[in-house]
């Protein structure tokens, strides 16, 4: 049995890694998005997916525009074609 769980924990994700993962299937699935839409599906505040956001975009995983004082952030070109198994 602990080598079950063993085997689990090493699966497991971080709560970043999950809430990458999430803001990731949500612009693949619906497209653009701004920070405070994503922050409101997920129930973050805008602070903490504008800083996730900014990693996923330094990684290349994510674009964004400037439209005005807010972003609009969607998948990079490559990682769109990504699948996603949720």
């Amino acid at each position: 049995m602990s080598s079950e769980r063993n085997k689990i924990e090493e699966k497991s994700l971080s709560p970043k890694e999950v809430r990458q993962e999430l803001i990731l299937y949500l612009l693949q699935k619906y497209g653009s998005l701004q920070t405070k839409d994503i922050a409101k599906v997920l129930g973050h505040k805008p602070r903490t997916i504008r800083r996730t956001l900014k990693k996923l975009k330094e990684s290349g995983e994510v674009e964004s525009e400037k439209l005005g004082r807010k972003y609009i952030w969607a998948p990079s070109e490559d990682d769109f074609e990504r699948s996603m198994y949720f």
